[in-house]
């Protein structure tokens, strides 16, 4: 969780019920969570609820800020100075139901952030506004804040080329063939002969009284036997076999911008004229330095106009003491973004995009005091690409002085 200065994470406006004697009357209460933070001296158990309690502190003075942009009060305490503000502050902490909704301790950095639930009953708290008013003496406005005096620096880029591309992707691929081919023949053979031969002859003669035999008997016996046989065969088998495979893999689509520095002079004219209307008077860093020595403006664009780096520490300062030092009692740095890339979806024409972020800091003290941080856009399409780019970044301006106005008004600035 980050420990920066976060002054609202909700806004929320809900009704209480009070009982009277004949009926019940619907009253409003104000409800927001806000955060306090604060250094500690240790992180042991002691130090933490020491340190919670000044955290509570700091979050009744947000929660008065964020009580204070309201239209019907912020009318009323606009000219309050910081004694009368931290009056009422105090009177939030005694008047208001607080609950502590939880409480981070960063060990490493020794510091404490802690959000508080505020439910105010609105009738109290204008009533705590009006006492304030009320109590205060005739030359009260005298010792309000002085008139706006605001200087104002911003860079503007204006992206140059775009290219997006896959910055995780995977891709194989193989392929095998075989082909096979396989024959026989084979032809046997086999032949047997077996014959034999016999041959016998016997005779004979025998002569009785009166009878005479003669005998004769040839015997003659052949045997063989022959066996033949074929065996033949032949076989042939093919075979083919293919296979393939591709994948790939795709985190997500990433673009990567080339920028260029833009003049600044186009933004601060449509700034120029917002402020004009609503009766306040903005100056130009680059009308200021020439009297109070600072950064030179044409360097700062230079070196972070193609880039998409925030100012660094040293040239913030030296350019807050140049403001401090001409008499500003406020400063808004910030930097507008420039796209002219693209196509309306469904005109075809060309298309400017504008995000306008700006930084409001009170540098009455020594140590500035940030108001405001303010993000907004814009776009436009025409078929006059000059007149899209015009449009878009009027518009940004437009929204982004619109909101300057509304966060320097809750403080009390005329």
């Amino acid at each position: 969780m980050s420990l920066g200065k976060s002054l609202l994470a909700s806004l929320v406006f809900g009704s209480a019920a009070m009982g009277a004697s004949a009926s019940v009357a619907q009253v409003q209460s104000i409800q927001i969570v806000v955060s306090g933070e604060v250094a500690l001296e240790s992180t042991s158990n002691k130090a933490i609820i020491e340190g919670l309690e000044r955290a509570k502190g700091e979050a009744v003075k947000n929660a008065w800020r964020v009580i204070k942009m309201r239209p019907d009060i912020g009318l009323k305490v606009r000219n309050l100075n910081a004694d009368q503000n931290m009056t009422i502050a105090n009177e939030l902490r005694t008047g208001c139901q607080i609950t502590m909704v939880d409480q981070v301790v960063d060990k490493k950095l020794k510091q404490m952030s802690a959000r508080f639930r505020f439910d105010c009953n609105q009738q109290d708290v204008q009533m705590s506004v009006d006492n304030v008013i009320r109590t205060s003496t005739p030359v009260a406005p005298v010792s309000a804040k002085p008139r706006l005096r605001l200087a104002t620096f911003f860079i503007v880029r204006e992206v140059a080329g775009t290219a997006i591309y896959d910055p995780n992707i995977d891709r194989s691929s193989s392929s095998s063939a075989r082909v096979g081919v396989t024959a026989s023949d084979k032809i046997s053979g086999s032949y047997k002969s077996d014959a034999k031969e016999r041959t016998s002859e016997t005779e004979g003669y025998s002569e009785t009284a009166g009878q005479i035999n003669d005998s004769s008997s040839v015997r003659q016996q052949t045997r063989g036997s022959a066996s033949a046989s074929v065996n033949r065969t032949a076989e042939i088998s093919a075979t083919e076999s293919q296979s393939e495979q591709s994948k790939g893999r795709t985190v997500n689509k990433a673009a990567e911008f080339k920028y260029r520095s833009a003049s600044p002079e186009e933004l601060n004219a449509s700034l120029t004229d917002i402020f004009k209307n609503a009766g306040a008077k903005i100056v130009n860093y680059s009308d200021i330095v020439g009297s109070c020595p600072g950064p030179d403006p044409d360097l700062i664009a230079k070196q972070y106009g193609a880039k998409p780096d925030d100012l660094s520490t040293t040239t913030r300062t030296a350019i807050i003491n140049a403001a401090r030092n001409c008499g500003f009692t406020y400063l808004a740095i910030g930097d507008a973004l420039i796209d002219g890339t693209q196509q309306d979806s469904v005109t075809g024409s060309p298309q400017y995009s504008v995000i306008l972020r700006a930084k409001i800091w009170d540098i009455t003290e020594q140590f500035p005091e940030t108001i405001g941080s303010i993000q907004k856009d814009a776009s436009a399409s025409n078929a006059n690409p000059n007149l899209a780019r015009v449009n878009a970044v009027q518009q940004a301006a437009q929204r982004t002085g619109e909101e300057m106005l509304s966060r320097l008004s809750a403080e009390g600035v005329r």
